[in-house]
């Protein structure tokens, strides 16, 4: 079964063969010899499982069968999300995002407490441009140490809408991708800006930037859990999983390039997520401004 469906790939789909045994784990000359042989079985199924695999390759192997199922559906081929899963079982294939990712937790000092306000809590977002999140994660290099990571997302689309890498995470690097950000989305006066609690996001520089550009500051709670935070959470994790984890970053190029690859090529105009209805950030904007 695993053979035919690799025969329709190449077939009806282009993909080359070195790339779907690769992306398979399949032996090339395995196939060869069954293809010269002509033991060609026949299954009703092998159409669907072909668009299985099909989906699972176009996400690099990201996507595990809630997604696949979402995908499926959206070109006409009604499934379930369990027959997916019995399917990729089958297949010997799944998602190469592993169920776990941790969590660095937040210190604060005493004399700073009384300023921290978490205002997006139970607060109804409908529009984009209401709440954007930041946050600064670490990127690890083989031959270069670590370069600092920082993004402004969209709270309502999960959109990317800029971001910097830098050899350091000075407030100043803060501040230079926020102003990318506001010069891309020139939102409206009242854009509520919601981070963790980092040295960076409680000094004195970021908030009167924010005050001068009429936007207000937003803390995760003290002793939050990382949901008070979770766009940015979920980012990182899939930018991590689904991508640097799984490749080796040699420098400061190697990284660039990949996270270029990673937001411009897949995340935002791709990637879906199931809190938007199962659409791409880029999807999910361009729907919500034809309202």
């Amino acid at each position: 079964m695993l053979f035919e469906s690799i025969d329709i790939l190449i077939s009806k789909y282009n993909f080359t063969l070195n790339e779907t045994c690769k992306i398979l784990n399949v032996n090339k000359s395995s196939f060869l010899y069954w293809k010269s042989i002509g033991k060609i079985n026949t299954y009703k199924n092998v159409s669907f499982y072909s668009e299985v695999i099909s989906a699972y390759v176009h996400s690099n192997g990201i996507y595990g069968s809630p997604k696949i199922t979402a995908v499926l559906n959206s070109k006409g081929i009604i499934c379930s999300s369990s027959k997916v899963a019995k399917t990729m079982h089958l297949l010997g294939i799944r998602s190469i995002v592993s169920k776990r990712f941790p969590h660095r937790k937040s210190n604060i000092s005493n004399d700073e407490k009384s300023l921290i306000i978490n205002l997006i809590k139970g607060l109804e977002i409908n529009r984009l441009n209401q709440v954007w999140t930041t946050d600064i994660t670490y990127i690890k290099t083989i031959n270069e140490g670590t370069f600092y990571l920082i993004t402004y997302i969209d709270y309502l689309s999960k959109k990317v809408v800029s971001w910097g890498l830098f050899d350091n995470q000075k407030t100043d690097k803060l501040l230079v991708v926020l102003t990318m950000a506001i010069k891309k989305r020139k939102p409206l006066p009242g854009l509520i800006c919601h981070s963790d609690k980092g040295s960076q996001m409680r000094s004195k520089v970021y908030r009167k930037f924010l005050r001068c550009h009429n936007i207000i500051f937003s803390y995760t709670s003290l002793n939050h859990s990382c949901d008070e935070n979770a766009a940015q959470e979920s980012f990182h994790a899939s930018l991590k999983k689904e991508c640097l984890y799984q490749t080796k970053i040699y420098n400061f190029e190697d990284a660039y390039k990949a996270i270029y690859d990673y937001i411009e090529g897949f995340y935002n105009p791709i990637r879906i997520h199931s809190s938007i209805g199962y659409l791409s950030p880029d999807e999910y904007e361009k729907k919500a401004t034809l309202r």
